[in-house]
């Protein structure tokens, strides 16, 4: 079936869904994030939908996992003014809105029987492929290689890296992940620093990389620009890493493709994809800042990727909540502070980092 005419069918069944009383809209999204189909009006922000969505659906399957409840079948968010009603079904995620005059049971009824119609029509939809990851180099000279399961190996021509410092740790008993995921929630940032608390990882399929530690500010104008260009680098793939943690990794590759700042920063992002394991693509990044002249690379570097980790912190901030989401990335930024912690203050991208990450660093 093309395009159209499954936007057409599915764009039938919510608009005869909204002629309940009470109904004010819904929403047929895909696993990717895509909006396939909906009839909101009211002033709401629906490229948001997918990933929330997806949080929603998946934080309460797994909690229902954790009580033995079997298999989840529709989550409904209640509030003053109305519900919202979550189901999850396979390849979409559909979501019903509701005002206090809406009739549960009528909604339920008929949500139940476009639910049936919506997953006909969308079984044969092909979620996003995950690329497989390149493999990085480690300055210790290991040569580390995510698998798409997120699982890691090594090989070494050296003493190998022991396996706790790896981000990526072996999944823990889903009764332990609740507990520490909670305690990590809960904790101050400076209890996190010296505890031995780590957090359960839902494996993205890319691993963080190790980190030279840098000392001291290169004096020459093009290592200086390079070393500019890997922290922020670090910095991005430790968000899209913690992203993926929360909402999966194709929700988070199209937020972040969503809401990055191309015509903001142009010139460092003119031909920037996000690529399918949610991390944005600095090769070609890369390959724009050459086109710089060599002068106003450090100024511009540091005043675009401003810009860009404060509008996706923002908005993954909006989606997942800004303590879930620090909860997540965590790890990754401590690594990325004791490798360029004096650096990063000196070169002043903490003094310009968002709020929200500011303590991180």
């Amino acid at each position: 079936m093309n395009e159209s005419k499954l936007k057409l069918q599915l764009d039938n069944i919510i608009n005869n869904l909204a002629k309940i009383v009470g109904v004010d809209g819904s929403l047929i999204v895909d696993g990717n994030g895509e909006i396939l189909s909906h009839n909101v009006l009211q002033d709401a922000d629906i490229d948001l939908f997918g990933p929330m969505a997806h949080v929603i659906t998946s934080s309460s399957k797994r909690l229902t996992n954790f009580t033995n409840q079997g298999e989840i079948e529709r989550v409904l968010v209640e509030s003053r003014r109305g519900k919202a009603l979550f189901l999850h079904l396979g390849n979409v995620n559909f979501i019903v809105l509701m005002n206090t005059k809406a009739n549960m049971g009528m909604v339920m009824i008929s949500s139940k029987k476009a639910a049936e119609s919506i997953i006909e029509l969308t079984k044969n939809l092909t979620p996003i492929q995950l690329e497989e990851q390149t493999v990085e180099t480690s300055t210790e000279g290991n040569i580390i290689e995510p698998s798409i399961s997120g699982q890691v190996s090594e090989k070494t021509s050296q003493e190998s890296v022991p396996m706790e410092e790896i981000s990526i740790k072996e999944s823990k008993p889903e009764a332990k992940i609740e507990k520490q995921l909670t305690e990590i929630l809960d904790a101050p940032l400076e209890a996190l620093e010296t505890s031995e608390i780590s957090i359960p990882i839902i494996r993205p399929p890319i691993a963080f990389p190790q980190l030279e530690k840098v000392n001291e500010i290169p004096e020459n104008e093009l290592e200086r620009s390079e070393l500019i260009l890997t922290i922020y680098e670090s910095i991005l793939k430790a968000m899209s890493i913690g992203a993926s943690k929360i909402m999966g990794v194709a929700p988070a590759r199209g937020l972040t493709r969503k809401f990055l700042p191309t015509k903001e920063c142009e010139k460092l992002l003119k031909g920037v994809d996000v690529k399918n394991n949610s991390t944005i693509d600095f090769d070609k990044i890369r390959e724009n800042a050459e086109k710089m002249p060599l002068s106003e690379r450090e100024n511009s570097f540091i005043e675009d990727f401003t810009k860009i980790i404060a509008i996706i912190t923002e908005n993954y901030g909006r989606v997942m909540g800004y303590s879930a989401f620090r909860g997540m990335v965590r790890p990754e930024f401590k690594i990325i502070k004791e490798s360029y912690g004096t650096i990063i203050n000196e070169l002043k991208i903490k003094d310009k980092i968002h709020p929200e990450l500011l303590d991180l660093l």
